[in-house]
């Protein structure tokens, strides 16, 4: 059968393809009868032409398309998802360049087809033709010249490559399920922390697409051309998910994920992902999903048939009923109410411990940051303690505290999240209860990679979090870490967390500013007298 535009095509031309449907020649890659017949026809027309044969070597069907393009028919039978369609496409390129494009091994790869082939056609007829299929190792191009083609070994290592594919496809689909593509919006050191992003959520990031415009698209994000950009790459590098370095919003994400056909996750998902894997406290889990839902809730919208009505009543008295949407809506809000009592349980008793300590006269000392700061492996070197430390984004999700003992008094140590860009407010909010250890500390120590290209714009963020939990009032020390990587500046207090610089020296200082100058010095000062 023929398929396409055929709108201006010779009647006489149509015929002689229509006639070659059902050609069998089981011995040749693509037949001498075949190939001059697709060239013929694009010399004459200026036409792109596909020819799709199956394994027996019978022509199935041919498609016609324009100077540029011809469509992609969805053809062939695949007994498992890592099985091949057992077709091999052949088509011309009327410039007479036989190399394969991004479309070409974009429909490879999505197709499943045995393999796919360029042909150059120019005025002195096809000379090369470039071959892709899928090897061991991905895909594998080959170029031929197609007086001396080897058709027997071009046809054997195509089988091959299947028999490959299906050994080691259990190892294959895992690793392809987990390869994202990554979007941004042109800031280069954002996109970088995306993927590092990525790869704490044990996603493997295989390319990333950028666009620098002063406004995020309404519908697509980046606009529909650069959409259509996104969707090749992703089908070219072999990812499973995209990961857009911003938040969406339902209409959005809905359109996106129509027209890209794969996952869609944005950078406030991606970092939700993360918080589940790394909370392990009953109040963590709780903080996670009680940010989860209130970040879900808008994102509700918009999902078509998904969230269409549910009649109600029976028979020809049945009301309009109420919506899938209005009924997750209102789950949500349920479990959003029952999640927020139970956090204001644990706050209350947080505050009764925070009024103990108070009482008793322990001071309180909070680390604060942005992730992979080195917040933990502060508190490590300065409590003796043995928290979770990991280059890693958002290793440590639960606040932990440690008692430190000094000559001049104790005091209580706590590590709390990272503070990250771009944080949704609704993740502020779901943490408050940890975040009010910040907002009730006496002193608190701001621990700055001083080794990132990102610095100022990370240490901003950080007071703007601090503003914003209303802890702009408690006294702050603020230290540079990760000195052994950094050029110092002078005034800043520079220490090595890891190897121990200046930690000696910082601990002296927090106590200093806890206690006041030393006992021993006013002490001595009473016996001179």
């Amino acid at each position: 059968m023929i398929y396409g535009n055929v709108s201006g095509v010779k009647r006489a031309l149509l015929w002689s393809l229509e006639k070659h449907i059902g050609f069998t020649d089981k011995t040749s890659f693509v037949s001498e009868e075949t190939l001059s017949l697709i060239a013929d026809f694009t010399k004459s027309t200026g036409r792109e032409i596909s020819v799709y044969i199956s394994r027996s070597g019978r022509v199935e069907a041919i498609a016609i398309g324009s100077s540029i393009q011809v469509e992609v028919l969805p053809l062939g039978k695949r007994r498992g998802e890592n099985s091949l369609s057992k077709i091999r496409v052949i088509h011309t390129h009327p410039n007479g360049v036989s190399r394969l494009s991004a479309a070409d091994l974009s429909a490879l790869k999505e197709m499943k087809f045995d393999c796919v082939a360029a042909v150059g056609v120019s005025n002195q007829g096809a000379k090369k033709m470039q071959v892709a299929y899928l090897g061991r190792t991905g895909v594998t191009i080959a170029d031929c010249d197609l007086s001396s083609l080897d058709h027997a070994s071009l046809l054997s290592r195509i089988v091959e490559s299947d028999r490959v594919g299906k050994k080691e496809s259990s190892v294959e689909t895992d690793r392809n399920n987990n390869r994202c593509l990554l979007v941004g919006m042109g800031d280069e050191e954002s996109l970088y922390e995306l993927k590092r992003l990525a790869e704490t959520a044990n996603y493997d990031p295989v390319g990333s697409v950028s666009q620098k415009r002063s406004a995020a698209d309404s519908v697509f994000f980046v606009g529909s051309g650069k959409i259509d950009e996104i969707a090749m790459e992703a089908q070219v590098k072999g990812a499973a998910i995209v990961i857009f370095d911003a938040p969406l919003n339902a209409v959005q994400h809905a359109a996106i994920s129509e027209r890209l056909n794969k996952k869609v996750i944005d950078r406030g998902t991606l970092i939700l992902e993360i918080f589940e894997k790394h909370a392990t406290s009953a109040e963590g889990r709780l903080q996670v999903e009680l940010a989860r839902l209130k970040y879900a809730l808008p994102l509700l919208v918009g999902q078509g048939e998904a969230m269409s009505r549910q009649r109600g009543g029976l028979y020809a008295m049945g009301g309009s009923g109420e919506t899938k949407l209005e009924i997750d809506r209102r789950h949500i809000r349920r479990r959003i109410s029952e999640l927020s009592e139970k956090l204001k349980t644990l706050e209350e008793g947080r505050d009764i411990r925070r009024k103990r300590r108070k009482q008793t006269g322990v001071k309180s000392v909070t680390i604060l940051g942005y992730t992979n700061a080195g917040k933990s492996t502060l508190m490590n070197a300065i409590a003796r303690s043995s928290v979770l430390a990991e280059n890693k984004l958002f290793a440590t999700l639960d606040s932990v505290s440690r008692s430190v003992w000094t000559e001049r008094g104790s005091f209580v140590l706590t590590d709390t999240v990272g503070f990250i860009r771009s944080l949704p407010h609704t993740f502020v909010e779901a943490f408050k209860s940890t975040l009010d250890e910040v907002r009730f500390a006496d002193l608190l120590v701001h621990v700055v990679d001083a080794s990132s290209p990102e610095m100022q714009e990370q240490i901003e963020t950080v007071n703007e979090v601090v503003r914003e939990i209303g802890a702009e009032s408690v006294p702050m020390i603020t230290v540079y870490n990760k000195a052994d990587k950094a050029a110092k500046e002078d005034g800043k207090t520079y220490i090595s967390a890891k190897f121990g610089d200046g930690v000696d020296a910082l601990k002296s200082a927090i106590t200093e500013r806890l206690f006041g100058k030393e006992v021993k010095d006013e002490n001595r000062d009473q016996e001179d007298k």
